[in-house]
Order: structure tokens, then C-alpha cells, then sequence
């Protein structure tokens, strides 16, 4: 896979319609690319439901939501590359794929930068507020 990479900029490369599976270290790689988006999907889910910020929490299940979804888009992909189906197996949705991944990563960060703070000063503000309101007894 890394010995060769002046194939990456054929288009026949990329919209063969009988691709070649992978092989080797390549298979290896979009294995280990699947489970990590799988088990850190799962990972990422678990940990945002120990938190207690809720704009913490919601970005940890954006992020999870990424990387459970890419490692099961991968894996389907995967599969019928191996498999040498035509059309559904072109390398071409691997490209698709990581143009989608990285749109949805933009729409994460934009909530991070743009939103997550503007959330966190409202939170504090009610928090000020509610800091001179009685409070009922329990």
C-alpha cells in the first residue's frame, strides 16, 4: 500500500469498477480503522454519560455518533471492496466517506467554538440568579 502511491492519482484507481480487494498491511489498516470508530464510538458514548457538563456531554455524543457511523460506513464499504462488487465496491465511497467525516467534524467544531460558550455564559448567568431564589427544602 505505501509502496506504490502514484496509483492514488489515476482516476482509474479510484472509479475502477472491479477494484482489487486489499491486501496486507491494507487490510489491516481499514480493519483497525472500522473497530477503532466502533469500540470508540461505544467508548466515547459511555464516558459522556459519567459528565456532568451537558455541552461536554453533548459533544463527546457528536463525536461518538462520528465515529460509531464512519466505522460502520467504512465497514460496509469494506466489504464490498472485498467482495469486488461492482460499483458499490469502488474506492471512490472511501473518498466520499472521509468528505462526509470531515463536513460532520466541521459542524462539531463549530458547535465547540461558536456555541459551547455561549451555553456555558447562559448556565452561569441562571446559576447567579438562582443563587438569591428561595429554595424549597428536601
Amino acid at each position: 500500500m505505501f509502496n506504490d502511491l502514484s496509483r492514488f492519482l489515476y482516476l482509474q484507481y479510484w472509479f475502477a469498477s472491479y477494484p482489487d480487494p486489499f491486501q496486507g498491511r491494507s487490510f489491516w489498516l481499514v480493519v483497525g480503522v472500522i473497530l477503532a470508530g466502533l469500540v470508540g464510538g461505544l467508548a466515547l458514548r459511555i464516558v459522556s454519560g459519567y459528565l456532568s457538563d451537558p455541552s461536554v456531554r453533548r459533544v463527546l455524543r457528536r463525536l461518538s455518533t462520528l465515529a460509531a457511523t464512519s466505522g460502520v460506513l467504512v465497514g460496509i464499504s469494506f466489504f464490498f471492496t472485498q467482495t469486488s462488487t461492482p460499483i458499490l465496491g469502488s474506492r471512490f465511497w472511501f473518498v466520499l466517506w472521509l468528505l462526509v467525516a470531515l463536513t460532520w467534524m466541521w459542524f462539531i467544531l463549530r458547535y465547540i467554538i461558536w456555541v459551547v460558550p455561549v451555553e456555558r455564559a447562559e448556565r452561569a448567568q441562571v446559576a447567579a440568579y438562582q443563587k438569591y431564589l428561595p429554595h424549597s427544602a428536601k
